[in-house]
């Protein structure tokens, strides 16, 4: 059998080298990158994030954003689908800036109304243009820019959330609120 024929544009790619690239790619989303110097701070300490710290970043993000409220819903099908696609794991490092970027692409696909990006670091002044460029175009070759969502994969994660809610609500163990009601004060 004729092997097929190599481009000598792909001869550096080994195993080693995609590894070390995905690598490389991986460390944007992770706390320590510091983008207006891009330099990575190995040596920084993070603590492991709550349920309520995710919580409240989550509602920190979707409300000054003014994004819809099935944002946070297809933020979990985009995460999914980078886990499926990439093996890349959710951790202390990474968690809020994959969770920062997935909302505001949830919020660009699923809201004609949403926020550019130039518009973000405007209303979040922890976030820059540069950090959410890179982790949005990131994030997007992670993904392979597949961003359609099939409505079942929504509605699990409808359901799986409206579970959630409803047994804390009844465990009395958080103060929870809709985010439709909050917007209505």
């Amino acid at each position: 059998m004729k092997s097929a024929p190599t481009s000598p544009k792909f001869e550096y790619l080994n195993e080693a080298s995609v590894k070390k690239f995905v690598i490389e790619q991986a460390k944007k989303f992770d706390i320590r990158m510091e983008y207006d110097e891009m330099i990575f701070h190995d040596r920084a300490r993070v603590r492991t994030p709550t349920e309520a710290d995710v919580a409240e970043y989550c509602k920190y993000v979707t409300l000054s954003c003014k994004m819809e409220n099935e944002i946070p819903i297809v933020c979990l099908v985009y995460l999914e689908k980078l886990l499926k696609m990439t093996g890349l794991l959710i951790n202390k490092w990474n968690w809020r800036r994959l969770t920062l970027v997935t909302l505001c692409l949830a919020s660009k696909i699923w809201d004609d109304d949403s926020l550019e990006n130039v518009h973000f670091p405007k209303v979040m002044s922890d976030v820059t243009l540069k950090e959410i460029n890179t982790l949005e175009q990131t994030f997007l070759e992670f993904i392979d820019y597949e961003l359609v969502i099939k409505g079942s994969d929504y509605a699990k994660y409808y359901f799986i959330m409206r579970t959630l809610a409803d047994d804390i609500r009844k465990e009395g163990t958080a103060q929870l609120t809709p985010l439709d009601e909050e917007s209505n004060e």
